[in-house]
């Protein structure tokens, strides 16, 4: 039998491993607990970052390389990561050093320079292909390029100038001789634009029409070309608009021009036979003549901008109309082609919305005479 001395010393000892050992258990999970976290990686990618290019630009022009290119960074540190995503506070660029290699065309490889430790970076790809050649300096006469639809559209140049007439393009040695012509390319104009004035980079193109590589950026003229737009006659007619007096049954209608001249594009002409009058005749009931704007929008330009149009009312149970206009200008009467006459109750049925001029003529000779035998002036009535 052991002493009772020995037996708590034993257990003394034993609950101090067990505490030892729950002590140790603790740390190291929050240890573990703790590096999983200091070791989370953030990712973030970059599109379309711009390569630098290193070579000696006096002597040599490089071309035929893309431009720019993808970055994946990757980082432990969210603040620094951040900072290298931000185009205003991003130190590091993708640089290619040409200083080293030969004329001629060549793969390059492409690093990452400025980078902070901290952050990681792949770049997508990982080459470039260049072009190197001597660099020289030409002059070149330049030469308006008009866009296809101006032919296309049946539009004829009467004049183009340029300013300035030649320009210099700085080019490689090889490029330079393949140019075949310096062109400034104009855009596309509005249907209705009989001049063009643009200022554009001008272009070298090759003897098949290709583009070539030339110093950025280019060198630009002023441009102008007087077009001479295609044009057509159409003819008018009347659309009644308005409220016509409770006794008026029908107007006649007399134009000034009985077609107008229309310029534009050949394809908006094609289109167009007809134009369309609108003329309002509300509370007109004796005639008149009015001033009418010719519709047009932004296709196509109208010759003359407006008409005179005589307005004529022709009153119920009459098929004559009066008239209060001395010296009207003889014009064709849109009354039948337009506005039928309705059927009335006349006692002459024989009688036609064709002959309203000629009875409104014979109305106003017969008041006329009625006038002079009374030798009084009167106005009818409505």
């Amino acid at each position: 039998m052991k002493k009772p001395s020995q037996s708590n010393w034993f257990s003394g000892l034993l609950a101090l491993l067990f505490a030892l050992l729950l002590f140790f258990n603790a740390n190291s999970q929050g240890n573990l607990s703790n590096m999983s976290g200091t070791n989370q990686i953030y990712d973030e990618m970059l599109y379309n970052i711009p390569v630098q290019v290193e070579y000696d630009q006096d002597k040599y022009f490089v071309s035929g390389y893309e431009e720019t290119v993808n970055v994946h960074l990757s980082s432990a540190n969210r603040i620094q990561l951040n900072l290298e995503s931000n185009e205003d506070t991003r130190n590091f660029q993708v640089v290619a050093d040409l200083t080293k290699t030969s004329l001629g065309t060549s793969e390059v490889q492409l690093r990452v320079k400025g980078l902070s430790t901290a952050v990681t970076a792949e770049i997508e790809p990982k080459t470039i292909t260049v072009t190197i050649e001597n660099k020289v300096t030409k002059k070149f006469d330049v030469e308006a390029q008009l866009p296809d639809s101006i032919e296309a559209e049946g539009y004829k140049v009467e004049q183009t100038e340029i300013s300035p007439k030649s320009v210099e393009i700085t080019t490689g040695e090889e490029t330079a001789k393949a140019i075949d012509r310096v062109v400034a390319p104009l855009s596309d104009v509005k249907p209705t634009v009989d001049s063009i004035k643009q200022t554009v980079n001008v272009q070298a193109l090759d003897s098949k029409g290709q583009i070539l590589s030339i110093e950025n950026p280019a060198p630009q003229v002023k441009v102008v070309v007087d077009l001479a737009l295609p044009s057509k006659e159409v003819g008018l007619s009347i659309t009644q608009t308005g409220s016509p007096p409770s006794n008026v049954a029908q107007y006649s209608f007399s134009l000034s021009d009985q077609k107008v001249e229309i310029r534009g594009s050949k394809s908006v002409l094609d289109a167009i036979d007809t134009i369309e009058l609108p003329v309002d005749v509300s509370d007109i009931k004796t005639t008149k003549k009015v001033k009418v704007k010719v519709p047009t929008n932004s296709e196509y330009i109208v010759s003359p901008e407006e008409v005179e149009v005589t307005i004529t009312p022709i009153f119920m149970g009459s098929d004559s109309s009066y008239s209060n206009t001395e010296g009207q200008d003889t014009a064709t009467s849109y009354s039948n082609q337009f506005f039928p006459t309705p059927t009335t109750t006349n006692e002459n049925p024989s009688s036609s919305s064709s002959s309203s001029s000629s009875s409104s003529s014979s109305s106003s000779d017969s008041t006329i005479e009625s006038e002079a035998d009374d030798g009084n002036s009167s106005t009818p009535a409505n």
